[in-house]
């Protein structure tokens, strides 16, 4: 690498990592000290036939350990002055020729790496199994689950072809040692980051607005009704199981900035998304009421309602905890990326490393939970809980009520004084810190406001179609076919992986796009999944139902409405029973986040555009 190619960011070797010269011997140490003495001569203007002059290293050297230098390092830095040391890696190693049996032990050094480039299928089963958590580490360090791991890998294989005279199954424990070790290089990797500073720039980011925000999920402590008619066309209420509401909040100003209700006994990586993009949408207070009486207090709102110009504003730190819906690598990647944000993950069972939203926790508990008829209480002695498990069914808050008593809650929270706030409000704690730093707040861009549905996890759908029997192009996802005139009108998309989001909220709809990142539009579902809204939630539940035989429906029949009559057949009357009809019942209301209501049929344009896919292989190469 020439002078005039090195940045002008790493151009003064005193920045780059360095070497404790100490630990080397006689013989390395002039070897590393004559290429560093080298190294710092060139970049400091020297002539290469100055420096090959004075230090005995070829010209041709020279520029190869710059380029060495300046390479990645494992650690996130550049190699930097360890590069010089003689003997030293900056590579990884790719093993050439095919790994054979031998009589001695030995000679299998990048075996398994050269097994996963023939067959990349293989880590993506490994990536799957971990965050489904069938594999991982105890706390005493041992590997679980790495024994039906290897036996799914040698299947696939096996279905792959790879002959019993090949690696690795031409040895006796198939490769078992190296993918241990494998294993564990790659769950050392998903450890979280600890952020690491100065007092003073610690202090700076906590009293910036938007600068920490905390994210985190807390099982209400109350009890929730819900009312069907059952075959008969009687009215029946139950009780559903306890629910979860996942909240993030600014650590700054301690201002809620949004939340999603989980009608589920337990949430999932949907279903933190789904608050993410709820803090990203402007809130505004709620006109209308259910409940008699109930209002807002004096002051009382969200940022949008005093603050419009921090709409779609985004944080800079998103502090999580470990729990199994927040260690998928796919949950946080998209969120990280759109906002531009980075993640910081405390450890197990710590939660006064997020005291933020544990307080807040605590202050919706006492303000909400425990004053509404039919609480659980905090512990199974709590005598308040006594009294509200002792109440009725009929006595107890639906779903719809507790929505809008969890927004007034919430609202009135940010207008109530805050001693770690100087006994200011939160909304007033936010004026007053937009007003005070100089440093703006970042706003999403325009363009991305449209294209929140991104936050979701991506899948990657083929395009299937048979010209040959017009059956137009779709492709499948849970179950069903999604397609739009303009996936059906486009032509050279056949067997292609295209880019697909999904709304989890309603799973009629997604948002396609080609693998070059070009926007295929709004696809919607076919068939009888499109007469009712359902999430995906739900859509699962009823899949499985007809795994395993207990449900049947094709073609037009509406797959929610059969599910809900089976339902309603059923003779026991459970908790569980009731978060299902709780989840049928808030899966029929209308979508509260769309700008515009649309029938269950939507209308498609008269005529759509037709994308030019000449460039298709070109630009995925």
């Amino acid at each position: 690498m020439r002078r005039s190619e090195v940045p002008e960011a790493l151009a003064d070797p005193r920045t780059w990592p360095g070497v404790d010269v100490a630990a080397l011997s006689d013989e390395r140490r002039d070897t590393f000290e004559r290429r560093e003495r080298a190294i710092y001569a060139y970049l400091g203007g020297s002539s290469l036939a100055s420096v090959e002059r004075e230090t005995g290293i070829h010209r041709a050297s020279v520029m190869r350990l710059v380029a060495r230098c300046l390479a990645p390092h494992a650690d996130g830095r550049i190699q930097g002055l360890r590069a010089l040391i003689p003997h030293s890696r900056t590579g990884q190693y790719t093993r050439r020729s095919p790994a054979r049996r031998r009589a001695t032990r030995g000679g299998l050094s990048g075996a398994l790496g050269q097994l996963f480039e023939r067959f990349p299928e293989l880590p993506r089963i490994i990536e799957r199994e971990i965050a489904g958590d069938r594999l991982g580490m105890t706390k005493n360090g041992r590997l679980f689950g790495l024994r039906d791991v290897q036996f799914k890998l040698l299947a696939t294989l096996r279905e792959a072809g790879l002959k019993t005279d090949e690696y690795p199954l031409n040895y006796d424990e198939m490769g078992y040692r190296a993918l241990s070790v494998w294993v564990h290089r790659r769950l050392e990797q998903r450890v979280p980051l600890r952020q690491v500073g100065s007092a003073a720039g610690a202090w700076d980011a906590t009293s910036r607005p938007y600068s920490v925000v905390e994210l985190d999920g807390h099982k209400l402590d109350l009890r929730v009704r819900v009312r069907y008619i059952d075959n008969t066309g009687v009215s029946v209420d139950i009780e559903s199981e306890r629910l979860f509401v996942v909240t993030l909040i600014d650590v700054a100003t301690r201002v809620v900035l949004g939340w999603q209700l989980v009608p589920a006994p337990e949430y999932d990586h949907h279903d933190v998304l789904s608050a993410l993009q709820d803090a990203l949408r402007p809130k505004l207070r709620r006109r209308d009421f259910i409940i008699p009486g109930i209002g807002y207090h004096r002051g009382a709102g969200f940022v949008a309602d005093v603050m419009p110009e921090l709409n779609y504003a985004c944080w800079d730190t998103l502090k999580v905890d470990n729990a199994a819906s927040h260690l998928s690598e796919d949950t946080f990647e998209p969120i990280c990326r759109f906002v531009g944000c980075r993640l910081e993950a405390g450890p197990v069972g710590s939660p006064t490393v997020r005291p933020f939203i544990e307080r807040f926790f605590g202050s919706l508990t006492e303000r909400m939970s425990r004053k509404v008829h039919g609480t659980t209480g905090r512990h199974p002695d709590d005598p308040l809980g006594k009294r509200g498990r002792a109440v009725p069914v009929a006595l107890l808050i639906t779903l719809a009520e507790l929505e809008e008593l969890l927004d007034v809650c919430i609202a009135n929270y940010h207008a109530t004084p805050h001693d770690g706030l100087n006994g200011r409000t939160p909304l007033e704690a936010m004026q007053l810190a937009v007003d005070h730093h100089r440093t703006p707040v970042r706003t999403l861009p325009l363009a991305l406001r449209s294209r929140l549905h991104q936050l979701q996890s991506v899948h990657l759908a083929t395009v299937r179609g048979n010209v040959a029997r017009s059956v137009a192009h779709y492709v499948s996802l849970y179950g069903a076919r999604y397609t739009n005139e303009v996936l059906q009108r486009t032509s050279g998309l056949s067997r292609q992986r295209i880019r697909v989001y999904i709304n989890p909220n309603d799973v009629r709809e997604a948002w396609a796009y080609l693998p070059n990142g070009a926007d295929l539009g709004r696809l919607y579902v076919q068939d009888g999944w499109r007469y009712s809204r359902h999430t995906l939630r739900l859509r699962r539940k009823i899949l499985r139902e007809r795994r395993v035989g207990k449900l049947r429906f094709a073609g037009e029949q509406d797959p929610v409405q059969i599910f809900a009559e089976s339902q309603r057949r059923q003779g026991k009357r459970g908790r569980k029973h009731g978060t299902l009809e709780l989840q049928l019942q808030a899966a029929s209301q209308p979508a509260p986040l769309e700008p515009q209501p649309r029938s269950s049929e939507p209308a498609r344009p008269a005529a759509a555009p037709l994308l030019d896919l000449s460039d298709l292989k070109i630009q995925n190469c």
